[in-house]
């Protein structure tokens, strides 16, 4: 409430319209409207000068802009000389409904409420014929369950007000207020509770309904309780659908509304999601490449088939069928901070219908999980094994694997999981699976042939790819990242359909940092065993940062995405020159580059990468601090990551007027030319900075202005354009650095702090950024940090900015956590 209270009393600038908009977007159930309801109501009771005129008008389906006119001057309770026009003109003509809206919305000041928006169609006619007529003391609050059409209303992504669902301990919470029979609700019965609360998402509507359901049951014997619980649990939507809920029918009814105005294509992968278990952390970037290898992914003229399949998530996301997860992934030294689960109910729906419907189907999910047999041998076009599972060979080779087309295995595998009556396998997914040995997958080549997705991420044991993946002539992605692989075989070059290698880690390895490895022995193993031979490189080794890649690797001309390759090797600058034969590549990652391999690297034609779209690159301690400065990057780059020793930029980084995401490890700090050249990138969207200083001198400031005499440009609109698009700026650094923002930055919202390396940074200057919405505190503060002292500092700073954005704290989660 304080938050949408505040949104409506932002004031506006001349770029960002008329009337100050409040999209207001969430999942259905979660309060949206009630949030809204009870925030108008308090501006219509306490009326503070803002507003003069309240309306409350619902959009209706398909939209029509003649009746939705009319609803609003119904609503807005005229007084004359309006009043009597309503009736008199008002419904004769479109045309008069829409001209005396905007009458009064351009002479009043009005708090409109837009309730039940779907579509940015019809909110673009809303806003072209009324809500651009109105004044600047107008407010629109717009209700949407759809995020991308409530950031398309908003001028700016800091005016959205997401409503997120409760988290588990106010979940619990709600459900104990709630319950008809609170004095009969014991812990006991809580803990019982608890699985089938997990199933409401935090979503209030849901928890409602499940405590109405289960309030009844409190006073019944506790065999009758914990059968009828137990019930419910195993088919949440056919039991409550049967015991003729109102609650949770409205909400299984909407459920199937939902899913049956959806394409066949989109019930596919809806479905398709079944696979995983309730509560699976789900990477987009990994469902997207297996939709592509099953083929429900085509892409068409100029759209490729990652963004088309990209466009199926999208798709389903916003219609809530799968939802971003609470807590970010954690994998080894990585976090991915956006994760996906599939809504718990979503999942229900999908397993009740595949029960009850048997010739309809879109497709065939069979789950093998406890003591669980399919009776008739028969598995479906994809099979899920879940760690639970009990079953042994016998049981395994009996059934039918002549349809199956994914084989999914979660943490528990099995050598006999292989079988050559797999003739049509296209998905091999083994992410995770901690027990898989070198010799498991040795025939792999030859039992499943038409083999397109391999993923053995995380799957730390295996320290070697077989000579037989040379067989696997179909294969489209390979994922290896978090393994102890750190040859590709050279059978690897016969592959020419392959699209995706990834490998190693994204992190720099200690040889690109200056600071001592984790490890101390790591680097010397590294190297050690990169000089072997092939066959006596499969002995193991610890993870490394990259792969070596074979000679030849410039064959594979279809890939689009390559990374971590190792350069840091002997024949690392022929490796480098092939990369030039690779012209479909639009993501390429390279790590170990020095003064030795460096001609590799200015030997490509990176004029021949038209495509090349993000680029990383890792420079090793030894390099020359000259070694990027000369370097010409591909115009067409959107996305640049620079780590390790990185001394100097290359001179002309601000000709790169397509790029939207730089990411900077240095070992200087800034000078005020590094400013102005970086201050000219046309696009530039997000800035995230890592200073590792090594000079004597730890400490410097650097200033963000777009004069080397460190005054402001910014008196005119044709004054140079100095950061004019970034949103997001994040900073680290190790040492004692003074940061302050002499020039507006007139679009950045959003400022991070990485506590990781260390609290040694202070701000000036942050009244400035007319745009900041909040400051983020990231990561746990290292040793001997004062953390307390920093952030009071740092409250009392942002306390005297015209708009105080709020402090928040994000914390870095790490594995066992």
């Amino acid at each position: 409430m304080k938050e949408l209270d505040k949104l409506i009393g932002l004031p506006l600038d001349s770029s960002q319209g008329k009337s100050n908009v409040v999209p207001v977007c969430g999942d259905d159930g979660v309060g949206k409207s009630s949030l809204v309801r009870t925030v108008y109501n308090h501006y219509v009771a306490n009326n503070r000068g803002m507003f003069n005129m309240f309306v409350w008008v619902n959009v209706s389906h398909p939209f029509n802009l003649m009746a939705f006119s009319q609803s609003l001057l119904l609503d807005m309770h005229l007084e004359p000389p309006y009043s009597g026009r309503i009736y008199r003109d008002a419904f004769q003509a479109e045309y008069d409904a829409i001209k005396l809206c905007k009458e009064v919305l351009k002479e009043h000041q009005c708090l409109v409420v837009v309730a039940g928006l779907q579509s940015k169609n019809d909110w673009d006619m809303i806003n072209n014929e009324l809500v651009s007529a109105g004044t600047y003391a107008n407010c629109i609050i717009v209700i949407t369950t759809e995020e991308s059409v409530a950031t398309h209303c908003a001028a700016s992504s800091g005016r959205v007000c997401n409503v997120k669902p409760l988290d588990a301990a106010v979940a619990l919470d709600l459900f104990r207020k709630v319950f008809p029979f609170g004095s009969s609700l014991n812990e006991n019965m809580i803990e019982q509770a608890k699985p089938l609360l997990s199933k409401c998402d935090g979503v209030p509507k849901r928890i409602i309904a499940l405590a109405s359901y289960l309030g009844p049951l409190a006073n019944r014997p506790r065999e009758t309780q914990e059968r009828e619980r137990k019930r419910l649990n195993d088919n949440f939507k056919h039991e409550v659908t049967m015991a003729k809920c109102d609650n949770f029918l409205s909400i299984f009814t909407s459920i199937s509304s939902s899913f049956d105005a959806c394409p066949h294509l989109l019930k596919k992968c809806i479905f398709y999601l079944s696979i995983f278990p309730e509560n699976k952390m789900i990477r987009k970037r990994h469902l997207v490449r297996r939709w592509i290898a099953e083929g429900y992914s085509k892409g068409i003229g100029s759209c490729s088939l990652e963004n088309d399949a990209e466009k199926l998530f999208n798709k389903i996301a916003e219609l809530g069928m799968i939802q971003q997860a609470q807590q970010p992934i954690t994998e080894t030294d990585v976090i991915r901070k956006v994760s996906w689960q599939v809504n718990c109910l979503i999942l229900e729906y999908i397993i009740s219908w595949q029960t009850e419907e048997k010739v309809l189907l879109p497709l065939e999910v069979s789950v093998l999980e406890g003591k669980c047999s399919l009776t008739t041998g028969r598995v479906g076009q994809h099979l899920g094994i879940r760690k639970c599972w009990e079953g042994d060979e016998f049981m395994f080779n009996s059934m039918d694997f002549s349809r199956l087309r994914s084989l999914t295995v979660f943490e528990n595998w099995k050598p006999f999981f292989i079988s050559e009556k797999m003739r049509v396998l296209r998905v091999l997914d083994l992410e995770g699976t901690p027990n898989i040995k070198n010799g498991d997958l040795d025939q792999i080549g030859d039992m499943i042939p038409r083999l397109k997705f391999l993923s053995l991420r995380r799957c730390t044991p295996i320290s070697q790819l077989p000579d037989s993946m040379g067989e696997l002539r179909q294969l489209q992605t390979l994922d290896i990242r978090y393994t102890k692989i750190i040859t590709l075989p050279k059978s690897i070059i016969n592959l020419r359909k392959l699209q995706y290698i990834r490998a190693g880690e994204t992190t720099p390895g200690p040889e690109e940092m200056n600071e001592e490895p984790y490890r101390p022995r790591r680097t010397r193993i590294l190297h050690t065993l990169l000089s072997y031979s092939p066959k006596s490189s499969r002995r193991g080794s610890p993870t490394c940062h990259g792969i070596k890649a074979p000679k030849g690797i410039g064959r594979l001309t279809n890939l689009h995405t390559l990374g971590v390759v190792y350069a840091n090797i002997a024949g690392g600058e022929s490796i480098l020159r092939e990369l030039s034969y690779l012209t479909q590549l639009r993501k390429l990652i390279v790590s170990g580059i020095n003064g030795n391999n460096s001609w590799g690297l200015f030997n490509i034609s990176w004029h021949a990468l038209t495509n090349l779209t993000s680029l990383s690159m890792g420079l090793t301690k030894g390099s020359d601090k000259h070694l990027l400065q000369f370097l010409e990057l591909p115009e067409k780059l959107q996305r640049l990551k620079l780590y390790g020793h990185v001394a100097k930029l290359p001179k002309h980084i601000g000709r790169l007027d397509n790029l939207t995401k730089l990411t900077l490890q240095m070992t200087t700090l800034f000078t005020m030319e590094d400013i102005q050249e970086l201050g000219k990138l046309k696009r530039l969207h997000t800035l995230r900075l890592r200073f590792v200083v090594t000079d004597n001198d730890n400490s410097g400031e650097i200033k963000f202005c777009a004069k080397v005499d460190g005054s402001s440009t910014r008196v005119s609109s044709t004054a140079p354009a100095f950061f004019d698009e970034l949103n997001t700026l994040e900073i680290a650094c190790r040492s004692s650095i003074h940061v302050s923002f002499l020039d507006q930055m007139i679009k950045l919202e959003q400022l991070k702090v990485d506590c990781s390396y260390g609290l040694s940074l202070d701000f000036t200057g942050l009244e400035h950024l007319i745009s900041l919405n909040q400051v983020v505190l990231k990561g746990s503060p290292s040793d001997g940090c004062d953390c307390d002292a920093f952030k009071e500092a740092l409250k009392q700073k942002l306390a005297q900015h015209p708009k105080q954005p709020p402090l928040k704290q994000e914390q870095k989660f790490r594995p066992g956590q």
